[in-house]
């Protein structure tokens, strides 16, 4: 399903979904739902699989206001997007001819249809890097399916 975003670009300037590492498929969800603006934060591997947001800003900044800024200011730096997490968790195996028909790989190739020309072809060089298909043809799939996700009523 490609997702519609609640939000224009132009009407925020980030937001940012940070919740428990073990909620990061839901942080991706909802700030895909705020388009190119959504970014995820996500708590380092070393608090384990829950990871939990609070304990590592917390404990990490150790009481103090001006670490606690630093280190919050350093992730929110290096948030990606949900797309670019998405590319980054597809299977390693999966084949580049079988990429259109792969669900997940068709919902993302449709939203990023329906970026604009700077994010679009940022995401799918990501893509295109990662299982060596030509971003020209990527760039096509990905208008095929945003004007066929248009023309649905």
């Amino acid at each position: 399903m490609c997702v519609r975003p609640l939000r224009q670009p132009a009407a925020a300037g980030r937001v940012f979904i940070a919740l428990d590492r073990d909620a990061t498929e839901r942080a991706v969800a909802l700030a895909r739902r705020f388009g190119t603006c959504g970014r995820v934060l996500i708590p380092p591997e070393d608090l384990g699989p829950k990871g939990d947001l609070n304990d590592w800003l917390r404990v990490g900044a150790k009481g103090d206001p001006a670490a606690f800024r630093s280190l919050l200011e350093r992730a929110l730096a290096t948030c990606p997007t949900p797309w670019t997490l998405q590319i980054r968790r597809l299977p390693p195996d999966l084949a580049p001819w079988d990429l259109e028909d792969h669900p997940v790989v068709r919902d993302l190739l449709c939203e990023i249809g329906h970026q604009g020309p700077l994010s679009r072809d940022a995401h799918l060089r990501l893509l295109a890097e990662r299982f060596g298909v030509a971003l020209a043809a990527l760039r096509e799939a990905a208008q095929e399916l945003a004007q066929s996700a248009d023309a649905e009523p």
